[in-house]
Protein backbone atom coordinates (compact mmCIF):
# COMPACT_ATOMS: atom_id res chain seq x y z
CA UNK A 1 0.00 0.00 0.00
CA UNK A 2 1.08 3.64 -0.51
CA UNK A 3 2.17 5.37 2.22
CA UNK A 4 0.88 7.91 3.66
CA UNK A 5 2.46 11.15 3.45
CA UNK A 6 1.49 14.37 5.34
CA UNK A 7 0.42 17.23 3.35
CA UNK A 8 1.55 21.04 4.53
CA UNK A 9 -2.24 21.59 5.97
CA UNK A 10 -2.18 18.42 7.81
CA UNK A 11 0.74 19.76 9.49
CA UNK A 12 -1.00 23.13 10.21
CA UNK A 13 -3.39 21.62 12.02
CA UNK A 14 -1.48 18.84 13.68
CA UNK A 15 0.66 22.12 15.17
CA UNK A 16 -2.19 24.27 15.97
CA UNK A 17 -3.89 21.25 18.16
CA UNK A 18 -0.56 19.99 19.82
CA UNK A 19 -0.01 23.84 20.60
CA UNK A 20 -3.42 24.42 22.02
CA UNK A 21 -3.10 21.14 24.01
CA UNK A 22 0.19 22.33 25.48
CA UNK A 23 -1.09 25.81 26.07
CA UNK A 24 -4.03 24.29 28.12
CA UNK A 25 -2.52 22.03 30.18
CA UNK A 26 -0.08 24.54 30.99
CA UNK A 27 -2.75 27.09 32.03
CA UNK A 28 -4.39 24.27 34.15
CA UNK A 29 -1.08 24.24 36.20
CA UNK A 30 -0.72 27.62 36.95
CA UNK A 31 0.15 29.25 33.45
CA UNK A 32 2.48 32.04 33.97
CA UNK A 33 2.41 31.91 37.27
CA UNK A 34 4.25 28.49 37.64
CA UNK A 35 7.84 28.66 36.95
CA UNK A 36 8.18 25.92 34.77
CA UNK A 37 5.66 27.48 32.20
CA UNK A 38 7.76 30.88 32.75
CA UNK A 39 10.47 28.93 31.33
CA UNK A 40 8.73 27.83 27.93
CA UNK A 41 7.14 30.40 27.18
CA UNK A 42 10.38 32.21 25.55
CA UNK A 43 10.59 29.14 23.84
CA UNK A 44 7.17 29.22 22.28
CA UNK A 45 7.48 33.11 21.72
CA UNK A 46 10.84 32.90 19.58
CA UNK A 47 8.98 29.88 17.45
CA UNK A 48 6.39 32.31 16.59
CA UNK A 49 8.36 35.40 16.23
CA UNK A 50 10.80 33.90 13.96
CA UNK A 51 7.69 32.25 11.85
CA UNK A 52 6.20 36.23 11.82
CA UNK A 53 9.86 37.68 10.99
CA UNK A 54 10.83 35.22 7.87
CA UNK A 55 7.22 35.84 6.57
CA UNK A 56 8.28 39.81 6.80
CA UNK A 57 11.05 38.80 5.00
CA UNK A 58 9.59 37.87 1.53
CA UNK A 59 6.57 39.45 1.55
CA UNK A 60 8.28 42.86 -0.56
CA UNK A 61 10.69 40.90 -2.97
CA UNK A 62 7.63 38.72 -3.78
CA UNK A 63 4.95 41.12 -4.66
CA UNK A 64 7.87 42.95 -6.40
CA UNK A 65 9.33 40.20 -8.81
CA UNK A 66 5.95 38.65 -9.29
CA UNK A 67 3.95 42.11 -10.70
CA UNK A 68 6.99 43.12 -12.84
CA UNK A 69 6.82 39.84 -14.29
CA UNK A 70 3.23 39.72 -14.91
CA UNK A 71 2.93 43.35 -16.61
CA UNK A 72 5.83 42.52 -18.55
CA UNK A 73 4.37 39.22 -20.18
CA UNK A 74 0.71 41.15 -21.33
CA UNK A 75 2.90 41.26 -24.10
CA UNK A 76 0.88 43.65 -26.01
CA UNK A 77 -0.34 47.02 -24.61
CA UNK A 78 -3.02 47.41 -26.66
CA UNK A 79 -4.41 44.71 -24.51
CA UNK A 80 -4.92 47.38 -22.21
CA UNK A 81 -7.76 49.21 -23.72
CA UNK A 82 -10.71 47.72 -24.61
CA UNK A 83 -10.79 44.52 -22.85
CA UNK A 84 -8.02 45.56 -20.39
CA UNK A 85 -9.62 48.57 -18.88
CA UNK A 86 -12.82 46.96 -18.51
CA UNK A 87 -11.24 43.94 -16.87
CA UNK A 88 -9.15 46.57 -14.28
CA UNK A 89 -12.37 48.38 -13.53
CA UNK A 90 -14.25 45.34 -13.17
CA UNK A 91 -11.35 43.75 -10.61
CA UNK A 92 -11.19 47.17 -8.55
CA UNK A 93 -15.18 47.78 -8.25
CA UNK A 94 -15.60 43.87 -7.41
CA UNK A 95 -13.04 43.88 -4.82
CA UNK A 96 -13.92 47.48 -3.29
CA UNK A 97 -17.46 45.57 -2.48
CA UNK A 98 -15.38 42.48 -1.05
CA UNK A 99 -13.92 44.52 1.61
CA UNK A 100 -16.71 46.62 2.23
CA UNK A 101 -18.86 43.12 2.95
CA UNK A 102 -15.90 41.90 5.23
CA UNK A 103 -15.87 45.14 7.39
CA UNK A 104 -19.76 45.34 7.61
CA UNK A 105 -20.34 41.26 9.20
CA UNK A 106 -16.84 42.14 11.24
CA UNK A 107 -19.02 44.82 12.84
CA UNK A 108 -22.03 42.65 13.16
CA UNK A 109 -20.77 38.99 14.13
CA UNK A 110 -17.83 40.90 16.10
CA UNK A 111 -15.43 37.65 15.76
CA UNK A 112 -12.87 39.49 17.77
CA UNK A 113 -15.15 40.10 21.17
CA UNK A 114 -15.07 38.46 24.37
CA UNK A 115 -11.05 37.85 24.32
CA UNK A 116 -8.05 40.90 25.06
CA UNK A 117 -5.17 40.23 24.22
CA UNK A 118 -1.80 42.56 25.48
CA UNK A 119 -2.53 45.50 26.99
CA UNK A 120 -4.81 47.74 27.46
CA UNK A 121 -6.05 49.66 23.97
CA UNK A 122 -5.10 53.24 25.17
CA UNK A 123 -1.36 51.29 25.15
CA UNK A 124 -1.65 50.84 21.60
CA UNK A 125 -0.81 54.01 19.34
CA UNK A 126 -3.24 53.14 15.91
CA UNK A 127 -1.56 54.74 12.99
CA UNK A 128 -3.70 57.37 10.64
CA UNK A 129 -4.13 56.21 7.18
CA UNK A 130 -3.62 58.67 4.90
CA UNK A 131 -6.95 60.43 3.26
CA UNK A 132 -7.72 59.94 -0.28
CA UNK A 133 -5.57 62.83 -2.03
CA UNK A 134 -2.65 61.70 -0.17
CA UNK A 135 -3.62 58.00 -0.69
CA UNK A 136 -3.55 58.42 -4.64
CA UNK A 137 -0.60 60.94 -4.61
CA UNK A 138 1.64 58.08 -2.05
CA UNK A 139 0.84 55.54 -4.36
CA UNK A 140 3.66 56.53 -6.21
CA UNK A 141 6.94 56.56 -4.33
CA UNK A 142 9.61 59.71 -3.90
CA UNK A 143 12.73 56.94 -3.43
CA UNK A 144 11.57 53.29 -4.59
CA UNK A 145 14.55 51.99 -2.63
CA UNK A 146 13.78 53.51 0.48
CA UNK A 147 10.20 52.43 0.21
CA UNK A 148 10.99 49.37 -0.35
CA UNK A 149 13.63 49.09 2.96
CA UNK A 150 9.90 50.19 4.40
CA UNK A 151 7.76 47.79 2.85
CA UNK A 152 5.79 50.54 1.57
CA UNK A 153 3.12 47.85 -0.30
CA UNK A 154 1.51 50.75 -2.41
CA UNK A 155 4.92 52.23 -3.40
CA UNK A 156 6.34 49.01 -4.47
CA UNK A 157 3.22 48.17 -6.57
CA UNK A 158 3.24 51.16 -8.67
CA UNK A 159 6.95 51.34 -9.23
CA UNK A 160 7.09 47.70 -9.79
CA UNK A 161 4.08 48.42 -12.77
CA UNK A 162 6.18 50.70 -14.47
CA UNK A 163 9.15 48.43 -14.51
CA UNK A 164 6.88 45.87 -16.13
CA UNK A 165 5.52 48.60 -18.79
CA UNK A 166 8.72 49.94 -19.73
CA UNK A 167 9.67 46.53 -20.35
CA UNK A 168 7.30 45.63 -22.47
CA UNK A 169 7.39 48.91 -24.23
CA UNK A 170 10.89 48.16 -25.00
CA UNK A 171 10.28 45.32 -27.51
CA UNK A 172 13.01 42.69 -28.09
CA UNK A 173 15.88 44.75 -26.11
CA UNK A 174 13.64 44.18 -22.82
CA UNK A 175 13.52 40.57 -23.81
CA UNK A 176 16.64 39.17 -21.63
CA UNK A 177 15.52 41.37 -18.80
CA UNK A 178 11.84 40.09 -18.27
CA UNK A 179 13.37 36.64 -18.59
CA UNK A 180 15.64 37.57 -15.99
CA UNK A 181 12.93 39.35 -13.70
CA UNK A 182 10.87 35.92 -14.57
CA UNK A 183 13.93 33.85 -12.83
CA UNK A 184 13.75 36.18 -10.05
CA UNK A 185 10.07 35.76 -9.61
CA UNK A 186 10.41 31.97 -9.67
CA UNK A 187 13.48 31.93 -6.79
CA UNK A 188 10.83 34.10 -4.45
CA UNK A 189 7.97 31.40 -5.50
CA UNK A 190 10.00 28.96 -4.34
CA UNK A 191 11.92 31.07 -1.25
CA UNK A 192 8.09 31.46 -0.48
CA UNK A 193 7.59 27.38 -0.14
CA UNK A 194 10.73 26.99 2.10
CA UNK A 195 9.07 30.01 4.24
CA UNK A 196 5.76 28.17 4.60
CA UNK A 197 6.96 24.87 5.61
CA UNK A 198 8.13 25.93 8.62
CA UNK A 199 4.32 27.32 9.77
CA UNK A 200 2.97 24.53 11.63
CA UNK A 201 6.30 24.94 14.28
CA UNK A 202 5.43 28.91 13.87
CA UNK A 203 1.89 28.00 14.73
CA UNK A 204 2.71 25.86 17.36
CA UNK A 205 4.54 28.29 19.31
CA UNK A 206 1.86 30.96 18.76
CA UNK A 207 -1.12 29.08 19.87
CA UNK A 208 1.02 27.00 23.24
CA UNK A 209 1.70 30.78 24.15
CA UNK A 210 -1.60 32.21 23.32
CA UNK A 211 -3.38 28.97 25.08
CA UNK A 212 -0.88 29.06 28.02
CA UNK A 213 -2.01 32.91 28.77
CA UNK A 214 -5.35 32.71 27.91
CA UNK A 215 -7.22 29.43 28.32
CA UNK A 216 -9.56 27.67 25.69
CA UNK A 217 -11.17 30.90 25.77
CA UNK A 218 -8.91 31.87 22.32
CA UNK A 219 -11.12 29.57 20.40
CA UNK A 220 -14.37 31.79 20.15
CA UNK A 221 -13.03 34.41 18.32
CA UNK A 222 -11.67 31.44 15.75
CA UNK A 223 -14.88 30.31 15.33
CA UNK A 224 -16.58 33.38 14.91
CA UNK A 225 -13.63 34.03 12.42
CA UNK A 226 -14.36 32.00 10.23
CA UNK A 227 -17.87 32.03 10.49
CA UNK A 228 -17.65 35.25 9.17
CA UNK A 229 -15.28 34.64 6.52
CA UNK A 230 -17.65 32.23 5.10
CA UNK A 231 -20.59 34.10 5.29
CA UNK A 232 -19.51 36.87 3.40
CA UNK A 233 -17.58 34.96 0.63
CA UNK A 234 -21.05 33.49 0.15
CA UNK A 235 -22.56 36.74 0.37
CA UNK A 236 -20.61 37.93 -2.33
CA UNK A 237 -20.92 35.41 -4.31
CA UNK A 238 -24.39 35.09 -4.37
CA UNK A 239 -25.43 39.29 -4.25
CA UNK A 240 -22.46 41.06 -6.05
CA UNK A 241 -21.39 38.13 -8.91
CA UNK A 242 -24.64 38.23 -9.49
CA UNK A 243 -25.65 41.37 -10.00
CA UNK A 244 -22.35 41.92 -12.54
CA UNK A 245 -23.40 39.00 -13.99
CA UNK A 246 -26.92 40.02 -14.89
CA UNK A 247 -26.47 43.89 -15.14
CA UNK A 248 -23.35 44.15 -16.69
CA UNK A 249 -22.83 40.97 -18.77
CA UNK A 250 -26.56 40.44 -19.16
CA UNK A 251 -26.86 36.83 -18.64
CA UNK A 252 -28.33 34.26 -16.06
CA UNK A 253 -26.18 33.71 -13.04
CA UNK A 254 -28.24 30.64 -12.27
CA UNK A 255 -26.43 28.95 -15.61
CA UNK A 256 -23.63 30.56 -14.76
CA UNK A 257 -23.04 29.28 -11.27
CA UNK A 258 -24.12 25.86 -12.70
CA UNK A 259 -21.61 25.29 -15.00
CA UNK A 260 -18.64 27.24 -12.99
CA UNK A 261 -19.55 24.85 -10.03
CA UNK A 262 -16.09 22.71 -11.09
CA UNK A 263 -13.66 25.77 -11.23
CA UNK A 264 -15.47 26.64 -7.46
CA UNK A 265 -14.91 23.40 -6.38
CA UNK A 266 -11.44 22.64 -7.83
CA UNK A 267 -9.99 26.19 -5.97
CA UNK A 268 -11.85 25.13 -3.11
CA UNK A 269 -10.01 21.92 -2.90
CA UNK A 270 -6.76 23.17 -3.95
CA UNK A 271 -6.87 26.66 -2.74
CA UNK A 272 -4.92 27.60 -5.81
CA UNK A 273 -5.74 29.86 -8.49
CA UNK A 274 -3.02 28.99 -10.42
CA UNK A 275 -3.78 25.15 -9.98
CA UNK A 276 -7.37 25.87 -10.87
CA UNK A 277 -6.23 28.13 -13.75
CA UNK A 278 -6.23 25.17 -16.58
CA UNK A 279 -10.05 24.14 -15.30
CA UNK A 280 -11.50 27.60 -15.51
CA UNK A 281 -9.38 28.02 -19.18
CA UNK A 282 -11.81 24.95 -20.68
CA UNK A 283 -14.81 26.32 -18.87
CA UNK A 284 -14.92 29.31 -20.49
CA UNK A 285 -14.14 28.32 -23.70
CA UNK A 286 -16.61 24.73 -23.47
CA UNK A 287 -19.14 25.55 -21.36
CA UNK A 288 -19.53 29.48 -20.87
CA UNK A 289 -18.94 30.35 -24.70
CA UNK A 290 -15.88 33.09 -23.69
CA UNK A 291 -13.91 33.50 -26.82
CA UNK A 292 -9.66 32.00 -26.19
CA UNK A 293 -8.52 35.56 -26.58
CA UNK A 294 -10.20 36.76 -24.08
CA UNK A 295 -10.17 34.54 -21.79
CA UNK A 296 -6.25 34.09 -22.63
CA UNK A 297 -5.82 37.95 -21.32
CA UNK A 298 -8.52 37.60 -18.42
CA UNK A 299 -8.46 35.00 -16.39
CA UNK A 300 -4.78 34.82 -16.74
CA UNK A 301 -4.53 38.07 -15.40
CA UNK A 302 -7.40 37.69 -12.93
CA UNK A 303 -5.59 35.01 -11.33
CA UNK A 304 -3.23 37.22 -9.94
CA UNK A 305 -4.79 40.39 -9.99
CA UNK A 306 -8.57 39.41 -8.88
CA UNK A 307 -8.53 38.73 -5.03
CA UNK A 308 -12.00 38.79 -4.24
CA UNK A 309 -12.16 36.37 -1.17
CA UNK A 310 -8.46 38.17 -0.28
CA UNK A 311 -10.09 41.37 -0.02
CA UNK A 312 -12.65 40.18 2.13
CA UNK A 313 -9.91 38.57 4.39
CA UNK A 314 -8.59 42.01 4.68
CA UNK A 315 -11.62 43.77 6.13
CA UNK A 316 -12.28 40.83 8.55
CA UNK A 317 -9.16 40.44 9.86
CA UNK A 318 -8.22 44.55 10.61
CA UNK A 319 -11.51 44.63 12.40
CA UNK A 320 -10.49 41.16 14.25
CA UNK A 321 -7.34 42.87 15.31
CA UNK A 322 -8.86 45.83 16.80
CA UNK A 323 -11.31 43.88 18.08
CA UNK A 324 -9.35 41.76 20.35
CA UNK A 325 -7.56 44.79 21.47
CA UNK A 326 -10.29 46.44 22.12
CA UNK A 327 -9.81 49.54 19.72
CA UNK A 328 -11.99 51.38 18.32
CA UNK A 329 -11.40 52.39 14.60
CA UNK A 330 -13.18 55.91 13.67
CA UNK A 331 -14.93 55.89 10.31
CA UNK A 332 -12.75 57.84 8.72
CA UNK A 333 -9.88 55.28 8.92
CA UNK A 334 -12.32 52.04 7.91
CA UNK A 335 -12.93 54.32 4.74
CA UNK A 336 -9.43 54.80 3.76
CA UNK A 337 -9.13 50.84 4.82
CA UNK A 338 -11.11 49.97 2.48
CA UNK A 339 -9.31 51.95 -0.44
CA UNK A 340 -6.04 50.50 0.65
CA UNK A 341 -7.01 46.66 1.04
CA UNK A 342 -8.80 47.48 -2.24
CA UNK A 343 -5.57 48.34 -4.21
CA UNK A 344 -3.67 45.48 -2.00
CA UNK A 345 -5.77 43.20 -3.30
CA UNK A 346 -5.27 43.60 -6.54
CA UNK A 347 -1.73 43.88 -6.24
CA UNK A 348 -1.30 40.28 -4.75
CA UNK A 349 0.68 37.69 -5.80
CA UNK A 350 -1.06 34.67 -6.77
CA UNK A 351 1.09 32.35 -4.29
CA UNK A 352 0.13 29.99 -1.54
CA UNK A 353 -0.58 32.28 1.81
CA UNK A 354 -0.60 35.13 0.58
CA UNK A 355 -2.89 36.64 2.15
CA UNK A 356 -1.89 36.07 5.20
CA UNK A 357 1.36 37.85 4.03
CA UNK A 358 0.14 40.91 2.90
CA UNK A 359 -2.34 41.21 5.88
CA UNK A 360 0.99 41.33 8.38
CA UNK A 361 1.96 44.45 6.12
CA UNK A 362 -1.59 46.09 6.37
CA UNK A 363 -1.88 45.80 9.97
CA UNK A 364 1.59 47.07 10.41
CA UNK A 365 1.34 49.69 8.46
CA UNK A 366 -1.74 50.56 10.79
CA UNK A 367 0.31 49.86 13.69
CA UNK A 368 -2.19 47.12 14.87
CA UNK A 369 -0.35 44.35 17.05
CA UNK A 370 0.09 41.03 14.64
CA UNK A 371 -1.73 38.75 17.49
CA UNK A 372 -4.66 38.54 15.25
CA UNK A 373 -2.36 37.25 12.62
CA UNK A 374 -1.07 34.40 15.25
CA UNK A 375 -4.88 33.49 15.88
CA UNK A 376 -5.73 33.47 12.47
CA UNK A 377 -2.66 31.62 10.94
CA UNK A 378 -3.16 28.15 12.38
CA UNK A 379 -6.97 28.07 10.80
CA UNK A 380 -6.08 29.87 7.63
CA UNK A 381 -6.19 27.09 5.14
CA UNK A 382 -9.81 26.94 6.10
CA UNK A 383 -10.58 30.34 5.58
CA UNK A 384 -8.37 30.36 2.30
CA UNK A 385 -10.55 28.18 0.71
CA UNK A 386 -13.30 30.12 1.32
CA UNK A 387 -10.71 32.87 -0.48
CA UNK A 388 -9.41 31.04 -2.91
CA UNK A 389 -12.57 29.58 -4.87
CA UNK A 390 -14.31 33.48 -4.52
CA UNK A 391 -11.26 34.07 -6.18
CA UNK A 392 -11.72 31.65 -8.86
CA UNK A 393 -14.87 32.01 -9.32
CA UNK A 394 -14.46 36.47 -9.73
CA UNK A 395 -12.13 35.24 -12.22
CA UNK A 396 -14.60 33.45 -14.51
CA UNK A 397 -17.42 36.24 -13.54
CA UNK A 398 -15.50 38.97 -15.11
CA UNK A 399 -14.14 37.20 -17.97
CA UNK A 400 -17.98 35.97 -19.01
CA UNK A 401 -18.94 39.60 -18.18
CA UNK A 402 -15.69 41.45 -20.25
CA UNK A 403 -17.12 39.02 -23.37
CA UNK A 404 -20.56 39.84 -22.82
CA UNK A 405 -20.48 44.12 -22.70
CA UNK A 406 -18.04 43.46 -25.60
CA UNK A 407 -20.55 41.14 -27.51
CA UNK A 408 -17.76 38.68 -28.25
CA UNK A 409 -19.92 35.94 -25.92
CA UNK A 410 -21.53 32.83 -27.12
CA UNK A 411 -24.38 33.29 -25.77
CA UNK A 412 -25.93 30.30 -27.85
CA UNK A 413 -23.58 27.84 -26.33
CA UNK A 414 -23.69 29.64 -22.91
CA UNK A 415 -27.62 29.03 -22.62
CA UNK A 416 -27.96 25.75 -24.57
CA UNK A 417 -26.54 22.94 -21.67
CA UNK A 418 -27.15 20.53 -24.82
CA UNK A 419 -24.12 21.83 -26.69
CA UNK A 420 -22.17 21.35 -23.40
CA UNK A 421 -23.88 18.13 -22.73
CA UNK A 422 -22.18 17.19 -26.61
CA UNK A 423 -18.77 18.37 -26.29
CA UNK A 424 -18.77 16.81 -23.22
CA UNK A 425 -19.62 13.20 -24.75
CA UNK A 426 -17.26 13.81 -27.21
CA UNK A 427 -14.65 14.35 -24.92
Amino acid sequence: MKKFKLQLFHKIFLGLIFGAVIGFIFSSIGGEDNAFVVKMIPVFSLLGDLFLRIIKMVVVPLVFFSIISGVANLKDLKKLKSIGIKTIILFFGTAFCAVTIGLVLAHIINPGAGITLGEAASEVQVKELPGVAETILNFFPSNPVESMAKGEMLHIISFSIFIGAALLMMGERGEPVIDLIDRASEVMFKITDIVVQFTPYGVFGLMAKATTKFGLAIFGPISKFILTDYLASFIHIAVVYSLVLAVFGKVNPIKFFKKAFQTWLVAFSTCSSMATLPVTMRIADEELGIPKENASFVLPLGATANMNGTSIYFGIIVLFAAQIYGIDLSFKMQALLVLQATLLSVGCAAVPQVGLLISIALLTSMGLPLDGIALVAGIYRIVDQAHTSTNALGDLVVATTVAGMEGDLDRRKFNNDAIVAKQNKAA
